[in-house]
């Protein structure tokens, strides 16, 4: 991939269709208003729920024989959230995981059983929150790889290397990577010999061998020896 040298034509790949890879900013705008943190409101619920359960369990104050006060409020406040989704699901008549714990809630709470209507909740909004959090990581990390990614590369065609944009390459391109370099895209080595940092993709610690014939991915050339690869697609 980082070779100067006049090369032997290089195989063509089967053509096939591009997509376009967005770059970093359209990537943090596609983001934007969809990265989940712990906020308050849900810190707050959570420990509201908690407390009225842990309230019901130990019986600290119930005025009323006939119905938990603290399980009604508890269940009301602590299942807003999952009792809207729920609507809102039964309005575009789908079934999801919102409008089947509604059911269970609201059969708990019908038969005077607050205080599993509150567990319910309580593990519900603590499993939404961690679910939010663990997609936002996810999309933190691809964003990460995009920014990674040079957005211009070497390319050899037609006898001459020159620099283009990485969404102008098409499948059966030779891109040429510096000593040390970022790999672009995946393809197949052409040839050279290198060692290849995939940590990012792979989470692998140490470098990878790469020599012709080898597949490689989006990473770091660590390697002093030149080399190059074509994408495949």
């Amino acid at each position: 991939m980082a070779s100067h040298h006049d090369q032997a034509a290089l195989p063509t790949l089967i053509e096939q269709d591009r997509t376009k890879v967005p770059s970093p900013d359209e990537a943090r705008e596609q983001d934007h208003g969809e990265e989940h943190t712990f906020e308050w409101p849900e810190a707050i619920r959570i420990a509201l729920v908690a407390l009225a359960a842990a309230a019901l369990w130990f019986r600290l104050w119930e005025p009323f024989a006939s119905i938990s006060l603290i399980g009604v409020l508890g269940v009301v406040v602590g299942g807003w959230p999952i009792f809207k989704e729920a609507v809102v699901n039964i309005a575009a008549r789908r079934m999801t995981m919102e409008l089947s714990i509604t059911i269970a809630i609201v059969a708990a709470t019908a038969i005077s059983e607050f205080f599993t209507a509150l567990v319910i909740t309580l593990f519900v909004l603590v499993a939404e929150v961690l679910e939010g959090m663990t997609v936002s990581r996810g999309r933190r990390a691809i964003r990460d790889l995009l920014d990674f990614l040079p957005r211009s590369v070497s390319v050899r065609r037609t006898g001459a290397v020159r620099e283009v944009e990485t969404d102008e390459l098409i499948v059966g391109d030779a891109v040429l990577v510096n000593p040390g370099g970022r790999i672009p895209v995946d393809g197949t080595v052409l040839g050279g010999h290198s060692f290849v940092d995939q940590a990012r993709i792979t989470g692998e610690s140490m470098p990878v061998e790469k020599t012709a014939g080898a597949l490689s991915m989006p990473a770091r050339s660590t390697s002093r020896v030149p080399w190059k690869s074509a994408p495949s697609g």
